[in-house]
């Protein structure tokens, strides 16, 4: 498969970014970590006893750990289409069943915001495992009332074709699994989104396009999804792998106004290093075929997948990345990360090697529960045409 980028300059240009704002403060940062210090070797028992007394405090001691975990985490952030935003996440971490060892945790998360232009978004989320981790199920509702920018369909869509439009959204999907053989899942599953009052400026192109849904849509689709899940954790994975296999179908039957298809793959693997240092990869890949509404093909950016480009900066009606991801250790509560990726849009499958996009940053980890391996996180990353984005959430990427 051949790596191709517009033209050298654009490459050339990527990576002078990547080094600038991804190699230079990471080697400052290691070299920091390495220069020996007599005051801060004087304070480290100290501390040590005021981080071991803090994780006490939030997960309970070996005798008695905590069986239940609530983090809030507030976030401010700029951006031109919504001036100052702010925000809560809060999540619940707990566990259906008193045996730690034979029950993965499960979540129940609310994410919400408000802009300064009046801009709302919530979001609430939960992933369960039930006793022996016989049935897994997740799901999440969207509610939002937003403005984001769009640029047209194709991985040549160029920056001066953004536009700024607003809309309203509730989308949702759930899905219910069984553990059908060690470690391999089997479910059924459902989604849909409704978008409605979009609201565009004077001159807009999406308004005066063929675009299937530019008016609003509702969108309802069933399907199957099967996994093979070993890893050793699901919050941050030492070793293991993680496949899924997924499909919808949106038809009349549904009660969708447009008929398409969806198919998905994502691939992850954890190769472990040395003591807690581990290099990740992940490919996810995404299929559409049929009359897709243009908010639903296949994307490029997101806090998940691709980091570095606006949500949806690339679209069309299929997408793949790839991803890989070292993380270090470096000082008791704080690890680094250091990731790279690369991916496209297509119009057709045939020209999903053309075009590729890469992306890459640096990521700090805050160790939030040790015993369960949950941290909070803290990425940075940039791509090419001018893309960087930054997130602070819970957990991984992937």
């Amino acid at each position: 498969m051949g790596v191709c980028f517009h033209n050298k300059s654009s490459l050339n240009h990527f990576i002078k970014i990547y080094f600038c704002h991804t190699v230079l403060p990471l080697l400052v940062v290691c070299s920091f970590c390495l220069v020996p210090s007599v005051s801060i070797a004087q304070q480290k028992n100290f501390v040590n006893r005021t981080i071991d007394f803090a994780y006490r405090i939030v997960q309970g001691d070996s005798a008695k750990p905590h069986k239940r975990y609530l983090f809030i985490i507030p976030f401010f952030a700029y951006k031109p289409e919504t001036r100052w935003m702010g925000g809560i996440s809060a999540t619940h971490y707990f566990r259906m069943s008193a045996d730690r060892e034979s029950t993965r945790p499960s979540f129940v998360r609310l994410n919400t915001s408000y802009s300064q232009e009046r801009q709302f978004s919530v979001r609430p989320q939960m992933e369960l495992f039930t006793r022996n981790n016989r049935f897994n199920i997740r799901a999440q509702f969207t509610y939002t009332d937003f403005a984001e920018y769009f640029w047209g369909l194709g991985i040549a869509s160029a920056n001066e074709n953004r536009e700024l439009y607003s809309f309203n959204m509730k989308r949702g999907f759930i899905k219910a699994a069984y553990l059908i053989l060690p470690k391999l899942y089997t479910g059924v599953q459902y989604n849909f989104e409704y978008m409605r009052d979009l609201g565009y400026a004077t001159d807009s192109k999406l308004k005066q396009s063929n675009y299937t849904g530019n008016k609003g849509y509702f969108a309802s689709g069933a399907g199957l999804t099967m996994y093979y899940d070993s890893r050793d954790n699901i919050y941050f994975p030492f070793k293991g792998s993680y496949i899924e296999v997924s499909n919808y179908v949106y038809a009349k039957i549904t009660g969708s106004d447009y008929s398409f298809s969806n198919f998905s793959v994502d691939a992850r693997h954890y190769h472990r290093l040395w003591k807690q240092n581990i290099l990740a990869f992940q490919l996810y890949t995404q299929f559409n075929e049929g009359n897709i509404p243009f908010r639903m093909n296949g994307n490029l950016g997101s806090e998940f997948y691709l980091r570095g480009y606006y949500n949806g900066r690339y679209r069309d009606n299929h997408a793949w990345s790839f991803q890989t991801e070292l993380r270090k250790t470096v000082w008791g509560p704080i690890d680094m990360t250091a990731f790279m990726g690369v991916g496209t849009v297509a119009h057709d499958v045939t020209d999903l090697t053309k075009s590729l996009k890469p992306a890459g940053g640096l990521g700090i980890r805050i160790k939030a529960i040790p015993r369960e391996r949950i941290n909070m996180r803290i990425d940075y990353a940039i791509g090419v045409d001018g893309s960087r984005a930054t997130y602070i959430t819970m957990n991984e990427a992937f």
